[in-house]
């Protein structure tokens, strides 16, 4: 019974006083908003002794790369780390690592030997908890910025850092990276 009512009701409305409906109909119906995005905004910059070149958002695919080198790393497999180390860059030439202490471990054959005693001496294991992927104006390749914390096991003793690394890639290949780190915080107890 109700909705028959209603129904005799929106009907006796729509024909006899359309004004009065269309009023309801405006005054519920919200006016459109005209929004402007500006297309290609830089998500930042990078500054050189050559200028200021902007930093465009860079391909997601490039964060599935690095998930994926790390994840090897955990798993210590070496032979998957060496396939996804680039042979050489057109940027940088070929494969570094510029590390915590202000060293550079120069190609791939280096990482490897270093990583394999690393592996076995310390045992570490990483767990990301960010990256960004990032594209600088006029450079080939592109960046992926990362966090993680690295937990090494010496003589059973358990220490975590926190370590930043900044990655270059270059044809779907680790080309080079950067690693900056500092101790965790204690915890208060």
């Amino acid at each position: 019974m109700k909705k028959l009512l209603l129904l005799l009701t929106l009907g006796f409305l729509s024909s006899c006083n359309n004004t009065a409906v269309q009023k309801m109909v405006g005054a519920i119906t919200p006016e459109a908003e005209v929004i402007e995005v500006e297309v290609n905004t830089p998500a930042g910059y990078l500054s050189t002794a050559d200028g200021r070149s902007n930093v465009n958002d860079g391909n997601p695919a490039n964060l599935e790369l690095w998930d994926n080198y790390i994840s090897a790393h955990n798993a210590k497999d070496l032979d998957v780390i060496r396939e996804m180390n680039a042979d050489s860059t057109q940027q940088f030439g070929g494969f570094k690592i510029y590390d915590v202490d202000g060293s550079v471990i120069d190609g791939s054959d280096s990482h490897i030997e270093l990583l394999s005693g690393w592996f076995e001496a310390e045992n570490p294991k990483w767990d990301t908890f960010f990256s960004y992927t990032m594209k600088v104006d006029g450079q080939i390749g592109e960046w992926v910025i990362s966090g993680a914390s690295v937990t090494t096991t010496l003589d059973g003793e358990e220490k975590t850092k926190y370590n930043l690394a900044d990655v270059y890639i270059e044809d779907g290949k680790i080309g080079a990276f950067w690693i900056y780190s500092r101790a965790a915080v204690l915890s208060e107890e």
